[in-house]
């Protein structure tokens, strides 16, 4: 009796231990499982075929005439597509009037798509953010206009409450919008509006769709709060918004209001309001992959995906296009026609081959950026520029005053077409490229060089320098350079105290210059020689004084802090006696052997 108690009672405490053991396991599972779920929500494997766009800023027309060029949807505009997965990168709002229907048409195939085992994702562009957020400045007439049910007050635009009803926290359009995510990987490739910039680095991508999304919904809900207990007016623009919270967060003893007031405050602070934030920044299209490609490879490393898709900062050619060594694919080409003078198109990722689609086109392959996009004029290259420099008539010639060598600036007028450039013709040293160097050649200062530093800078991929030309005017043989109109030298940008504004960053363009003046031993690097351009691109003139033969850095150089990134290290391993063959006949062979080891030294200390 005694023995068979002590069975029973051993056999309930293995029992306990066992079923613990199970929950245990159970919970592990479970936690496993919610976890996996929780970061898959975002990220999609396997997929057959993907069909992405960018910004269609109420385009309707153009995207379903699009979509049905693609076989997406049919002749009904219904989902015709399978298993495909079709991903909106935001931006459907603003500057076109038919934003309602887009957004209807794919909140509509999200289900039907759901249903054929495919998929469309929509994800949260910064117009999208901003009419979530009252923020409505490029909200057309007939965007408003699009939600009239015939109900307005008159002192309101038509459809301005309604729109304000359908886009808010409980409205059909707000509740759908506010579930959206700012990015998402699909086959590894990250999808998202605007960009990666560093803001993100540490991130997973479920903590930044989470802490974005809060800080959305956080302000939505609070402004609508505001409106709704008569402490904000319905017509308040985003500045009116934030300075009201500002307001009742200082002085309001309603604890409800200071509440929704302090949220507003805290959600601006956050990713989806900030210029570096992943629907606002624009350094992956514009900047320099010697400034941006590193950090863009860390980002997408961190996040699991090998490539970038975005929009918000249209192609200047309107196509889509590759840039930063194909980790970057960018596809706002202007959907909306008449805002943009656009090119709609769709991108067609399947299995690895990546396409575009042009409405009325058909598809064709991506085109692969240059490294510096700028806007060229009338849409010239750089053989181009060089041709129009060496040979169009000269309408107008002036002296620039600057300097000893007397420099001109010359405008060159041919078929309706005008460019100005710089023209110089001083040489302290002819034929020394041909002769026996002699140490006092070190301090020549030669035209020739200016041409040096153009062809030098394209070889490696620098494009800083601006295009240069050999040309003779008025008996003289000099260099002619292409003038960079709209931009500043930095010697007046800081005494006139002109505010650095661009997402690439100053000091990474900094160290590319410095490594290209250490290159090539520029001795007469100055704040009057820094040029910006519009688009804040550093430009790099006044190379006469360069290419001596010495190794050690330039004494203005020798304290700086230089680095050597993977894009720049690439750049420097081109440095060899092949690919500066074509210098051959404006450098000595001594300054031709004083660059491969400068390149050398630089590799050396990176």
């Amino acid at each position: 009796m005694y023995r068979f108690q002590g069975i029973a009672k051993s056999f309930r405490g293995r029992q306990a231990r066992l079923a613990a053991m199970l929950a245990l396991f159970m919970l592990l599972v479970l936690a496993s499982f919610t976890t996996a779920s929780a970061s898959d929500r975002y990220r999609f494997e396997g997929v057959e075929r993907v069909v992405a766009f960018g910004d269609v800023h109420g385009a309707y027309p153009e995207l379903t005439g699009l979509l049905r060029e693609a076989g997406i949807i049919d002749a009904d505009l219904r989902w015709a597509a399978g298993r495909t997965h079709l991903v909106s990168t935001g931006d459907l709002f603003s500057r076109g009037d038919q934003a309602r229907q887009v957004i209807e048409l794919l909140m509509r195939l999200q289900s039907e798509a759901a249903e054929a085992g495919g998929a469309v994702h929509v994800l949260l562009g910064n117009h999208e953010v901003m009419s979530l957020t009252g923020d409505l400045r490029y909200v057309t007439p007939g965007g408003f206009a699009a939600f009239d049910d015939g109900s307005r007050p008159d002192s309101q635009p038509p459809g301005y409450l309604q729109r304000m009803s359908a886009l808010a926290p409980d409205g059909a359009i707000g509740q759908w919008l506010l579930h959206r995510p700012v990015m998402i990987v699909v086959n590894g490739d990250l999808f998202l509006h605007g960009g990666v910039s560093p803001s993100l680095k540490g991130k997973s991508l479920e903590q930044i769709n989470a802490e974005a999304l809060a800080d959305v919904r956080g302000f939505a809900k609070s402004w609508h709060a505001l409106m709704a207990a008569g402490a904000l007016p319905v017509k308040a623009d985003f500045d009116a918004i934030l300075a009201t919270a500002q307001t009742l967060v200082a002085d309001s003893e309603d604890a409800a209001l200071a509440e929704a007031a302090q949220t507003i405050l805290q959600a601006v602070k956050g990713l989806p309001f900030q210029p570096d934030g992943p629907v606002w920044y624009r350094g992956n299209s514009l900047c320099h992959p010697f400034v941006e490609q590193p950090m863009v490879e860390e980002i997408l490393a961190g996040l699991g995906a090998r490539r970038l898709v975005i929009g918000h900062t249209p192609t200047l050619d309107r196509r889509i296009s590759s840039r930063l060594d194909g980790h970057v694919l960018r596809m706002d080409t202007g959907m909306n026609k008449a805002a943009y003078r656009g090119r709609p198109s769709l991108l067609i990722l399947q299995g690895d081959q990546s396409s575009a689609l042009y409405s009325g086109e058909g598809t064709a392959e991506l085109v692969l950026e240059p490294n510096r996009v700028w806007a060229r004029p009338f849409g010239m290259s750089d053989a181009q520029i060089e041709e129009f420099l060496a040979n169009a008539p000269i309408s107008k010639s002036e002296d620039l005053g600057v300097g000893v060598t007397n420099p001109k600036r010359l405008t060159l007028e041919r078929d309706g077409q005008t460019l100005r450039a710089v023209f110089k013709s001083f040489d302290s040293d002819p034929g020394i490229e041909g002769g026996v160097w002699r140490k006092s050649h070190d301090a020549a200062d030669r035209f020739v060089y200016d041409l040096v530093a153009y062809r030098l800078d394209r070889i490696l991929g620098f494009e800083m320098v601006p295009v240069a030309a050999l040309r003779t005017v008025d008996g003289k043989p000099g260099v002619v350079q292409h003038w960079i109109e709209d931009s500043v030298n930095d010697a007046d940008r800081q005494r006139q105290k002109i505010a650095y504004d661009s997402d690439c960053d100053l000091g990474l363009q900094y160290n590319a210059m410095n490594v290209f003046d250490v290159l090539i031993h520029n001795v007469d690097r100055n704040l009057g020689n820094v040029l910006y351009d519009r688009d804040w691109q550093v430009w790099l003139i006044d190379h006469t004084r360069a290419f001596g033969t010495q190794r050690r850095r330039a004494a203005m150089l020798r304290k700086a802090e230089i680095t050597v990134n993977a894009p720049l290290q690439a750049a420097l391993e081109r440095v060899d006696a092949e690919n500066l063959e074509p210098l051959s006949p404006y450098l000595n062979p001594r300054q031709i052997q004083s660059l491969i080891q400068r390149a050398q030294g630089l590799l050396d200390r990176k």
